[in-house]
């Protein structure tokens, strides 16, 4: 599986999360499209308090596993669509 990168997230970013706003044949793994929604929304639930400090170590693993490296995954705790 790939991971995910700056260039990955600038598309994402453009297109606000939504797969729909993409253009047609625009290649994109929609596996890490829909990994990078789980993630966001674990964020999200995190942030305001919804998750337990275990459930936000599981997250900080999960990206770690999953983004490029820390700089992506700063910055996907960062984004806020």
């Amino acid at each position: 599986m790939a991971l995910i990168d700056h260039p990955f997230l600038d598309r994402y970013v453009a297109a606000t999360g939504d797969p729909e706003r993409l253009e047609r044949g625009h290649g994109m793994d929609m596996a890490i499209w829909e990994r990078v929604d789980e993630l966001l929304l674990d964020l999200h639930l995190i942030r305001h308090g919804y998750a337990e400090d275990g459930y936000s170590r599981h997250v900080d693993r999960e990206l770690d596993r999953h983004c490029a490296d820390a700089s992506v995954a700063q910055r996907m705790k960062d984004l806020r669509l």
